[in-house]
């Protein structure tokens, strides 16, 4: 198994298998966690495809470069490549007995590591997978999914697991479907199951397994109307439903399903199971009535008892059926509804506002590849439902698009890689080159397109040579097409077409005003098409751009440095400046004190002390804020981090928004990641009036978080809601703490107190 090594700044080097697919970034959620300068929060991902390790640049600041060459697609690495992530170096290995060094260690010494996540410099306490080797082998992938495994025989008697342990479990039964923990620790404790619900080891699993046979992202549920699924993730140990192993495929569940994640045993009930009356322990039902059928057992141990005990026995019989009928009876009647914070009570009218936006964060939620492949056939089932509600919505308007063109993107690229696996390049070819560039599926089909032109290529070409060779024209022209179609992809305009004034001659000596291509394979094709068909309209390359060359993409560093360099004449404050745009703040404020300790250089000390004075400020105002959130306080972090982004500005100039600073660009996402993070605690602990305080107070940072995003929506809900609810100038002030800037309730609320005269 390959292992890639990752050089560490201070030299030190850890080693980590490459298995499945490896994301490397500066967030805590990434396989592997690089926290030095230079580093984006999710900034490359390393893959194993057909036996070759690839590395991809998943959108980062500074780039990823790979022997000294900043990359844009998914490129090959051998071991004598050399991969640089900002301060850090990596490298490939070959396959050979896993070793770790530095910080990370196995779980246990005998097997190694199938899965880890690794720790950064700040130490995370994070720890690796346990290999389970007694567990049953997983499908391959891409394997039919397997028939569904009956479920195990109960015990003898029909005795439910021993709920002795439920006492201290979580979750009440009897609102819906749900896992029951069996074992260990999980003993007795429910999980509900709705919608979508991730299995792991780790936040922000639902359902969180705290053990180290357990995965990260082990597998995941998805409860609907028609019933529940469940499906593995690629988990290290696999998952397994009555004893038999589940693949990647969804497989429906039935009530007594049990399920095992790793070493952890669960068991599947449905609500029916959930409202079920309560047996005894190896025994039959509670009576249910005095007299009645279950009450014999209770009367037959009373016979041949003393008078006075057996009257005793009786009464006591008598009362706990009484108990057990009302008991039964409070389950059977409707209680006080329960209503979701995204549902209406029933009978209420629905807000056409509130229900677009449920139904676009449904939209968006399916759209979304966090929790897998994206389902574009239900987001846009959501979306035109949204655009029932409201047709000139313009998000739901933009959604829609985006997903319509994904959806057929896809469907593009599923056709060409099902192609390209039947030996049929050809056919591939055709399916890539239709996938719009504007898709995200473009990217992933480019690398595939080339594979497929290659191919196609190869092949025309053999053809379309002997076919010249042997003046057969009738046969050469379609095949050299074929051929040039593809080649012409990398060739410039001058080399394929006369210059203006100019016209070809193919054959003969070139006279003035004559022109004729430099490639002498591609002047025997146009030669053989004429002497096919004299008339034929001149020959144009198609415009292929799936395999053309990829776009010069403009590094935000280059224009940076263009512009720092035209700002400041001297060298040592140009360094200076790189080096705080890309965070390294200690480094700029050294080379500046170089600087202002040359006597020679005195015409630049006034510029140097300045930037001293602002750099410095920058820095420490930024470690103050980050030292409030990993305090879990977004809120007092704000200040800090408020008075940074202005300083900044006033030194990055234009540049501060457009190519924002390594500072810059923390201090927005960090402080809405964080926000999200906190709110939803308070939203958990029912104070959703808090918790909107902090989402806006997150969001006003940072607008492009898509958490947040969902979060604004919610509260904006909220105050419409107390809004609707608002009886005098006392309720006002809580629509304001929901409300967001732009929802309209701010005017609305101005326009209420002026109405009530409030103060």
């Amino acid at each position: 198994m390959p292992t890639l090594v990752v050089r560490l700044p201070d030299g030190s080097e850890n080693e980590y298998e490459v298995t499945g697919e490896l994301k490397l970034g500066r967030l805590a959620t990434n396989d592997i966690v690089l926290t030095e300068g230079g580093v984006s929060r999710t900034h490359a991902k390393v893959f194993e495809d057909g036996g070759t390790v690839f590395i991809e640049d998943t959108g980062s600041a500074n780039g990823t470069f790979v022997d000294g060459e900043r990359i844009a697609d998914p490129t090959p690495l051998t071991p004598t490549s050399e991969v640089v992530l900002g301060d850090y170096t990596l490298r490939l290995k070959a396959a050979a007995a896993p070793s770790r060094s530095g910080p990370r260690r196995a779980a246990k010494s005998a097997p190694p590591p199938v899965e880890e996540m690794p720790m950064g410099a700040e130490g995370s306490g994070a720890r690796a997978t346990r290999a389970l080797p007694s567990l049953k082998a997983r499908p391959t992938p891409g394997s039919p999914p397997p028939k569904r495994p009956p479920r195990p025989a109960k015990p003898a008697g029909g005795a439910p697991p021993d709920d002795g342990a439920a006492a201290g479990g979580g979750g009440g039964g009897g609102s819906g479907p749900m896992l029951k923990g069996l074992v260990g620790p999980w003993a007795g404790r429910t999980y509900p199951l709705k919608g979508k619900v991730l299995v792991g080891r780790q936040p922000p699993a639902p359902v969180m397994l705290e053990d180290d046979s357990v995965s990260r992202r082990h597998a995941e549920l998805e409860a609907t109307a028609s019933g529940v699924t469940v499906r593995d993730l690629g988990s290290a140990n696999g998952t397994l439903l009555n004893g038999e192993p589940l693949g990647q495929e969804p497989v429906e569940l039935q009530p007594g399903d049990q399920l095992q994640f790793g070493v952890v045993e669960l068991t599947f009930e449905a609500e029916e199971v959930a409202l079920a009356a309560p047996t005894r322990r190896g025994g039959g039902p509670i009576p249910t009535r005095r007299g009645g059928a279950a009450a014999e057992p209770a009367e037959a141990a009373a016979e041949g008892a003393p008078p006075g005990r057996k009257k005793l026995m009786m009464v006591a019989a008598g009362v706990v059926g009484l108990l057990v009928v009302a008991a039964l009876v409070k389950v059977a009647m409707p209680g006080p509804a329960q209503v979701d914070p995204g549902e209406n009570p029933a009978g209420a009218v629905a807000d056409p506002a509130e229900q677009v936006q449920e139904l676009l964060s449904e939209c968006r939620s399916y759209a979304s590849n966090e929790l897998g492949s994206p389902n574009w056939a239900r987001a846009d089932e959501a979306c035109t439902k949204a655009l029932d509600l409201d047709p000139i919505h313009p998000e739901a308007n933009n959604l829609i698009r985006r997903i319509r063109l994904e959806k057929e993107a896809f469907e593009r690229f599923s056709a060409g890689e099902k192609a390209l696996q039947r030996l049929k390049p050809e056919e591939a070819l055709e399916a890539f080159s239709k996938i719009p560039k504007e898709s995200e599926y473009f990217r992933r089909g480019k690398t595939k397109a080339r594979e497929a032109a290659e191919q196609v290529t190869k092949r025309a070409l053999d053809d379309c040579k002997r076919y010249l060779s042997n003046a057969q024209w009738g046969a050469a022209v379609p095949r050299c097409d074929q051929y040039m179609a593809v080649w012409c992809q990398g060739q410039s305009k001058e080399e394929l077409q006369p210059p203006l004034g100019y016209t070809l001659k193919l054959e003969g000596r070139l006279r003035r005003n004559e022109w004729r291509p430099k490639d002498a394979l591609f002047v025997r094709f146009l030669v053989a098409r004429y002497k096919l068909d004299p008339s034929a309209a001149p020959w144009a390359c198609p415009v292929t751009e799936i395999i053309g060359p990829d776009e010069a993409t403009t590094d935000p560093r280059s224009i940076v440095d263009a512009a720092v360099k035209k700002r400041f004449t001297n060298k040592l404050m140009q360094a200076a400046m790189m080096d705080y745009w890309a965070g390294r703040g200690s480094e700029a404020l050294a080379t500046l004190q170089k600087l202002r300790s040359n006597v020679d250089a005195a015409q630049f000390h006034a510029q140097v002390d300045e930037l001293i004075r602002v750099m410095s400020t920058v820095d420490q105002l930024f470690k103050n804020g980050e030292t409030f959130l990993a305090g879990d306080d977004p809120e007092k972090a704000a200040e800090p981090f408020r008075e940074a982004l202005q300083v900044d500005k006033e030194l990055m100039l234009d540049l501060a928004e457009s190519k924002p600073s390594f500072y810059r660009r923390n201090i927005l996402q960090d402080m809405a990641e964080k926000s999200y993070q906190r709110g939803k605690e308070w939203a958990d602990r029912q104070d959703r009036r808090r918790a909107c305080r902090i989402w806006k107070l997150g969001f006003s940072f940072y607008a492009g978080n898509p958490d947040l995003n969902k979060a604004a929506a919610f509260c904006s809900s909220l105050a419409a809601d107390a809004f609707r609810e608002a009886g005098g100038c006392q309720d006002l002030p809580a629509v304001l703490d929901y409300a967001v800037k732009g929802d309209g309730m701010e005017e609305k609320v101005a326009e209420k107190k002026k109405e009530l005269n409030c103060p």
